[in-house]
């Protein structure tokens, strides 16, 4: 089983009603989350000749490709058509701040009805995505929450990105951040 650690978690309990981010942004150069708004790290730690830091995600091999899991909640979600979860990644706007920074969508899930959007279920497994040929390398990773028709009633959302072979749902938030 693979342990969890607090700095992958992207959403912790997140109710969602419309459509919205991800409550935290992973920062690939700090290996920490930060609110996806108004989060902000220093820059001074850039190796190199860049100003600012980007990283091709890739597809990982070998130990298994890193997964971003997004959970429902224990309530049984009501009211909205369906839901879509993205996985966003967006470049580094040299400040070290995710204020005004443009997301760009890298993979989705389809639509989930409704109907399956059980309490206590996985809705979404997303191999952590490799940038299009051309795009800016990425800094921050988060997700966004597409509601479509009416908003949701009594949904929240938990999910991170998970390093390991196997799911961590079962030990999520049971161990502080860096073990």
């Amino acid at each position: 089983m693979a342990l969890q650690d607090q700095n992958l978690v992207l959403s912790s309990a997140q109710a969602v009603t419309a459509t919205a981010q991800s409550t935290n942004a992973y920062d690939l150069l700090t290996g920490n989350t930060l609110a996806v708004a108004t989060g902000a790290y220093s820059t001074n730690s850039i190796i190199g000749n860049a100003s600012v830091f980007g990283e091709d995600l890739g597809l990982g091999r070998s130990k298994g490709t890193p997964q971003i899991e997004v959970f429902s909640g224990a309530g049984n979600p009501g009211a909205a058509t369906s839901l879509t979860i993205q996985a966003q990644g967006a470049p580094d706007a040299g400040t070290g701040n995710t204020s005004g920074v443009a997301y760009k969508v890298y993979a989705q899930t389809g639509a989930i009805p409704l109907a399956s959007v059980l309490a206590s279920s996985r809705l979404g497994t997303l191999d952590l995505p490799r940038r299009e040929t051309r795009a800016a390398l990425p800094r921050f990773i988060a997700l966004n929450y597409v509601v479509a028709g009416a908003n949701f009633t009594n949904l929240t959302l938990t999910s991170y990105i998970n390093i390991g072979s196997n799911s961590a749902q079962d030990t999520l938030g049971q161990y502080p951040s860096n073990y």
